[in-house]
């Protein structure tokens, strides 16, 4: 972070006095009476000014600091994985009424005001986007806020430089079904942890994997004109993943993307069981 310096200027003014000639008294003084006029002031040298002390630098934001294993606020973060996890696989599955006891939990989990000031702001995000969750009244709206769950913790790991992941290779598609939609699942991953960890380069390795066909066509069959519709707005949004760099654009793809996959699912007869 840029750290601003205000540094004064001095400037010391140096008086100077003016010399002049000597001017010969008349030969005669006037007949009318001359008051004597008061003899000028010496002229005194003007001062210099005080120096102003330069200004104290800013003092840099506090950045957030991973708690340590074992603490309270350790034990919180894994609290809130779990709540996520379960609200991601309640989405995935079509089954949003089953994200909101999770959603409830991770926006009651702790008091905000309790937190260290710079986990607020991504607590208070989270805790908005998790009564998103809650609220929704379709799929595509509990998977927006899902998205914006990974983006608010995002931004709180991001200021203490973590997690970190390992990316690996995608599983080979195959023809199989169950091989097609391994390697969907992986890229899903990547693209959950290009959001909340959050990382560009699992990001980008999810929207690279997904990038063949993961749909059967017996499985497309199976999922009539919704099934269908689903996978063309899949490949519409997969495309469009590799060229996304702002983490508000990755997360409407990202939605996006939980919204199709549930929708194919239901289509099938996976999803909501």
């Amino acid at each position: 972070m840029r750290i601003s310096r205000t540094v004064s200027a001095l400037a010391i003014a140096i008086g100077l006095g003016a010399c002049g000639g000597a001017t010969s008294p008349p030969a005669s003084p006037p007949a009318a009476t001359v008051a004597s006029a008061e003899p000028a002031p010496a002229a005194t040298p003007t001062e210099a000014p005080t120096p102003t002390p330069p200004a104290a630098p800013e003092a840099a934001p506090a950045k957030a600091k991973a708690p340590p294993p074992g603490s309270p606020m350790a034990e919180l973060m894994r609290e809130h994985f779990k709540e996520v996890e379960m609200i991601r696989h309640a989405i995935v599955s079509g089954k949003p009424h089953d994200a909101v006891q999770p959603a409830l939990a991770l926006g009651a989990t702790v008091d905000i005001a309790k937190l260290p000031a710079p986990w607020r702001p991504s607590m208070e995000r989270m805790h908005e986007a998790s009564s998103r969750v809650q609220s929704s009244a379709d799929l595509a709206e509990a998977a927006a806020g899902t998205a914006d769950i990974g983006l608010a913790c995002g931004s709180c790991h991001e200021s203490q430089g973590g997690p970190k992941v390992t990316i690996g290779e995608p599983p080979t598609a195959g023809d199989s079904v169950v091989g097609r939609m391994a390697r969907h699942s992986w890229a899903m991953e990547r693209l959950w942890e290009g959001l909340y960890v959050p990382s560009s380069a699992a990001w980008k390795a999810g929207a690279k994997a997904l990038q063949e066909d993961p749909f059967p066509a017996d499985v497309l069959q199976r999922g009539g004109v919704y099934g269908r519709s689903a996978a063309k707005d899949f490949k519409s949004l997969a495309a469009q993943a590799p060229q996304k760099e702002i983490p508000k654009e990755r997360a409407a793809v990202y939605a996006g993307l939980l919204g199709t996959c549930a929708t194919c699912h239901l289509a099938i007869g996976r999803g909501n069981k």
